[in-house]
């Protein structure tokens, strides 16, 4: 099963370390959250919650079998983008899936940000969102037994040099989705950074979030498509678990911040490319 839902879509960890089993498509419910208790785990943090969501989004988007699709974005703090410009309107599609050019386009409103921890704007818009991740095999090259949390409770996996897991994807907080045997598991990544190859290949992901546009319409949007669309910039951070739509006299300083961030993370120095 995916990994209790991926970690019981937010409820964390109920009953992990289960075979898979399929599920029914249920058409899209208002989103909620739930809280996640204290585990007193020996893992240093534990995973980032995410969204409760009870869509198949593998059958969804159409997504093949060499992509872990599940709801949310990932990371401790999970990307966005806010629309700061009037009339921007940028590449949408009516079928969630990468392997398909863009089919329509979505006009967004001035202000939005589309972030999960935006309530406002995920109850307002309905918004969803998913990400496909590339699944790729993480070999052993020695015997160990790495941590993994089921029923509240630290187990131990234990593997042998040769064995092989497959990368599902990323929660947050050093936190990875693994599959062993087919069974699913969280754990921390950093248990299988020196034991295996994990980090031998690259982390391929596409995240997904469905939008109303201006009119009603809904869309799916990819956030590489639009993130580099004029107008847009990356959600501003802050504080943990706090978002909100950008208020139009703080718009010229979150420009600035992005432009700031965008220079920083090149290596250059404002005013370089002038």
């Amino acid at each position: 099963m995916r990994l209790c839902g991926i970690l019981v879509a937010a409820g964390l960890l109920a009953a992990c370390g289960q075979e898979r089993a399929d599920e029914p498509v249920e058409a899209p419910a208002p989103l909620e959250e739930e809280a996640v208790s204290g585990l007193g785990s020996t893992l240093e943090e534990e995973p980032v919650p995410l969204p409760a969501d009870d869509v198949d989004y593998q059958v969804l988007s159409g997504y093949d079998d060499s992509w872990y699709v599940s709801a949310g974005w990932p990371g401790e703090y999970p990307a966005g983008f806010a629309v700061l410009d009037a009339g921007v309107t940028v590449p949408a599609w009516t079928v969630p899936n990468s392997a398909q050019a863009a089919d329509t386009s979505c006009a967004l409103p001035q202000y939005a940000n589309y972030q999960l921890w935006n309530s406002d704007r995920v109850a307002a818009d309905g918004l969803r969102f998913f990400v496909a991740t590339k699944t790729f095999p993480v070999t052993l090259n020695q015997d160990a037994s790495i941590e993994y949390i089921s029923d509240g409770d630290i187990r131990q996996l234990d593997l042998k040099a040769g064995d092989q897991l497959t990368y599902l994807r990323y929660l947050g907080e050093g936190f990875t989705v693994v599959s062993f045997e087919g069974t699913e598991y969280g754990i921390n990544e950093a248990e299988l950074r020196d034991i295996s190859d994990i980090g031998a290949m690259p982390t391929v992901e596409d995240q997904w979030v469905r939008v109303s546009c201006t009119g009603g319409d809904q869309a799916w949007l990819l956030y590489a498509a639009v993130i580099d669309q004029a107008g847009i910039v990356p959600s501003p951070m802050i504080g943990y678990g706090e978002a909100w739509d950008i208020a139009p006299e703080d718009a010229d300083q979150v420009r600035a911040d992005a432009e700031a961030n965008r220079l920083a993370y090149e290596g250059l120095e404002p005013g370089s490319l002038e």
